[in-house]
């Protein structure tokens, strides 16, 4: 097991993403972090319910989140080391500019 911290704008797909090369490790993460939480302030902005969770909405950052680095699910064939954090999370002003 390993300990990782939670950066500005990762979602819980991104964690998955750069610490297991699956979005099977979502699961995983769940599983090992039951008390994950969102930004709260994303929470609202998205007018979403306070106290649920949301695998598409941004994490809390400097969380600490286990990662079970000796786990099954790491696809060590797709798991390499990657030099910044991996973030997907899209802000509105993003998304207009994709609609563009």
């Amino acid at each position: 097991m390993k300990t990782i911290e939670v950066y500005a704008d990762q979602t819980i797909l991104d964690l998955a993403m750069q610490h297991y090369g699956t979005a099977d490790g979502v699961a995983d993460i769940l599983r090992l972090n039951p008390s994950l939480e969102n930004d709260p302030q994303c929470v609202a902005a998205e007018e979403r319910e306070a106290g649920a969770f949301y695998p598409d909405l941004r994490l809390t950052p400097g969380q600490s989140v286990l990662i079970d680095d000796g786990g099954t699910i790491i696809k060590k064939s797709v798991v390499k080391k990657i030099e910044r954090n991996v973030t997907t999370y899209m802000t509105e002003e993003w998304q207009e500019q994709l609609v563009r």
